[in-house]
């Protein structure tokens, strides 16, 4: 198994795509520490994660844009597993905000976006980043999405505008932490099914002929799937990709190819 004895964290992890990622890990034998600030999902996560066989699955309640609660969530992974072999900055979404022109954007709704998504991956980085150095070795992979490659159809300016920088930061983080051993990569997927806020998006916010005309541009013709995601977080994170930094992986079915 690809993860047998390697320690996980994986912010977000009350989510759709945090479940799948944490899934994947614990059927190779990974130990995980799924963490979140809603602690019911957290709870129901790790329950089906353990029941899977595999690794073992924690939790931590944590505000990734808080730094006391990120340090306090990777201090956790040690004492649980014994050192942070991966991170998965999975903690983000768009908070509900309105899709406004930029001239009537609302400050207060900027910072909460942008903090969650791009102060969030930078903190947890931060956090993990001094113990990989050490261990002389990690993985690192951060979500963006295609929002940051072709502007957003669903979201806002403040969720473009934030997994636009991730890409950039794991670019940088890349090329200061190759030296220690540690791969820092990110994915960037379409639009996924992945939880009730994206489905009341995807069919709230577009009509039928909407949707089949957005599905008409994406040469596979469909919307991927968290399980498809996690395929591609789960490589990233393996030994195969230990040539592979800096690098963004596009997951959307062809609608945009680098």
């Amino acid at each position: 198994m690809r993860f047998n004895g390697k320690s996980i964290v994986i912010t977000g992890g009350a989510g759709g795509l945090g479940r799948a990622f944490a899934l994947g890990f614990a059927q190779e034998g990974g130990n995980i520490l799924i963490a979140d600030i809603n602690e019911e999902r957290l709870a129901q996560n790790a329950s089906e994660i353990n029941a899977v066989g595999g690794g073992r699955c924690e939790t931590a309640i944590c505000d990734v844009t808080q730094p006391q609660e990120v340090e306090a969530t990777i201090s956790r992974s040690i004492a649980c597993f014994g050192s942070i072999d991966i991170l998965i900055n999975n903690a983000g979404g768009s908070l509900g905000v309105p899709k406004v022109p930029i001239d009537q954007v609302d400050e207060q709704d900027w910072d909460r976006v942008v903090n969650l998504n791009l102060k969030g991956t930078f903190l947890c980085t931060r956090a993990a980043a001094g113990h990989m150095k050490k261990a002389g070795r990690g993985k690192i992979v951060n979500l963006s999405s295609i929002t940051a490659r072709v502007g957003g159809q669903l979201t806002p300016v403040h969720y473009v505008s934030a997994k636009g920088a991730i890409i950039a930061f794991t670019r940088h983080v890349a090329q200061e932490l190759g030296p220690h051993g540690i791969n820092v990569n990110a994915v960037a997927p379409g639009i996924v099914l992945s939880g009730e806020r994206l489905e009341k998006m995807w069919y709230e916010r577009k009509t039928e002929q909407e949707r089949s005309d957005y599905l008409k541009q994406v040469p596979l013709r469909r919307l991927g799937s968290p399980e498809e995601i996690a395929q591609a977080v789960l490589y990233l994170s393996s030994p195969a990709a230990d040539l592979i930094t800096g690098v963004t992986l596009d997951i959307n079915g062809g609608l945009f190819s680098a």
